[in-house]
């Protein structure tokens, strides 16, 4: 009787290059919406107007950085790694987005 199998280990999450993507891509974001952006004090972040519940990066906008991480992992990331309601910050993001990615990873 033969045993079972075994299921291919799959290599180690790619931590640095994803963490560096996910940073540059958050770098990125900023300074296009420095360009765009209106410098009235009510429209910034923390002015105690509804601009600071609003997150800088929304979850729509936040899934072009997993398109930039599947080029490094080479499958496909499904959008639910990505948080609802966006990020305020890039520590936010890169830390919530690695912690999911490592895990979804490990499933693979």
């Amino acid at each position: 009787m033969a045993l079972p199998a075994k299921k291919p280990t799959p290599p180690p999450f790619p931590k640095e290059p994803v963490e560096t993507t996910l940073r540059e891509w958050w770098t990125r974001q900023e300074q296009d919406q420095k360009l765009i952006a209106d410098p009235v004090d009510e429209l910034q972040p923390n002015s105690g107007t509804v601009f600071a519940v609003v997150p800088l990066v929304s979850s729509h906008h936040a899934l072009n950085a997993v398109l930039e991480v599947e080029k490094i992992v080479g499958y496909e990331i499904p959008d639910s790694v990505v948080k609802r309601g966006g990020y305020q910050d890039c520590e936010e993001f890169v830390k919530h987005m690695m912690g999911k990615l490592a895990a979804y990873h490990a499933k693979q």
